[in-house]
């Protein structure tokens, strides 16, 4: 054999060894976690969760990288445009790849093609929640008033598309009621807006759980499920039978772990054995519980592959039927 074809079989050799010789090795350096909110918020404290029990685990420090703008779909468009070498993963919400991409045109970003699904974090819980000072005081309350005067009942979200927008606009169908959209930037404003008595109800996450401790809101229903830290209020599942409508139920939001697709499918499966053992851990868990989310039961790549497909499809549907679009 003469140099020059050792030469070409040896170069061969190592293109096709080498992704397998980096991924027995992996990681060698630092993973950048990358968040698409600014600091501070529920997400947050989720990914510093998983920083500090993963970087433990892994052997090299998972750093959380703030990457905020256009409603999440910046760091979305980034991270599917990224080497996909295992050294940067993504912690989007549900809505980012399940429902933006069919509201906003300048998506660059394909939910199901551009990503490789690592795992499912968790769920969050979502509390329907009114001024204590309101003489609603259940969720049969709420569609009671509703009914009965056109408008007078003003629904929060955190703008049009949103889970709170979606959650708002499916009860008044299904309800058969006419209610106000109040679009906010962002969750918190609106909570602000329901303890001072200028918004009846919104769709909290899990931020409303301590205004709900202190007083300041009511809980009037749990989605997806009744929790400890609120005792006495019902899971929506169950409010809605006595409200009248059987059928209703408000979208969920989850949060999971993304790598860019085309990331070898070994540092795939040591990433979410490392997230899986995160969330194993007790006191991952209580934190996550006493926040108000609900540790995932399934964390597979495969289940959040699948969640990911069957929510965008969904969404896609809902979102045209309710007739919920963004200018």
């Amino acid at each position: 054999m003469n140099a020059m074809k050792y030469l070409r079989l040896l170069a061969l050799s190592l293109a096709v060894l080498g992704p397998a010789a980096r991924a027995a090795d992996y990681p060698t350096k630092p993973i950048q976690l990358v968040v698409p909110f600014a600091p501070g918020g529920f997400v947050y404290t989720v990914a510093l969760l998983l920083s500090e029990s993963m970087t433990t685990i892994l052997g090299q420090s998972v750093v959380v990288i703030n990457q905020p703008g256009a409603n999440g779909m910046l760091a979305a468009n980034t991270i599917a445009k990224t080497a996909p070498d295992g050294y940067t993963i993504f912690l989007p919400t549900a809505s980012i790849l399940t429902i933006n991409p069919h509201l906003y045109k300048n998506v660059q970003f394909d939910p199901v093609k551009d990503f490789a699904p690592i795992g499912m974090i968790a769920n969050t819980t979502n509390v329907f929640v009114v001024s204590p000072n309101s003489d609603i005081k259940s969720f049969k309350d709420l569609v009671d008033h509703a009914r009965a005067k056109p408008d007078s009942v003003s629904f929060g979200s955190s703008g049009a598309g949103s889970i709170q927008h979606i959650a708002g606009e499916t009860l008044q169908q299904q309800a058969k009621v006419k209610m106000l959209h109040v679009p906010y930037k962002g969750i918190a404003p609106a909570l602000t807006d329901v303890v001072g008595g200028n918004l009846t109800v919104v769709l909290g996450d899990a931020s409303s759980i301590p205004y709900i401790k202190s007083g300041r809101l009511r809980a009037i229903a749990v989605s997806p499920k009744a929790i400890d830290e609120l005792p006495g209020v019902p899971a929506l599942s169950d409010a809605v039978v006595a409200a009248g409508v059987p059928n209703y139920a408000a979208p969920t939001l989850w949060y999971g772990l993304l790598a860019p697709k085309g990331t070898p499918k070994d540092i795939v499966a040591r990433l979410n054995a490392a997230l899986a053992e995160t969330l194993k851990k007790p006191a991952v868990r209580e934190k996550l519980l006493a926040s108000g989310a609900l540790p995932a039961e399934d964390t597979s790549s495969a289940f959040l592959a699948s969640a990911i497909k069957n929510d965008s499809e969904r969404y896609e549907k809902m979102l045209k039927t309710l007739n919920i679009t963004v200018e």
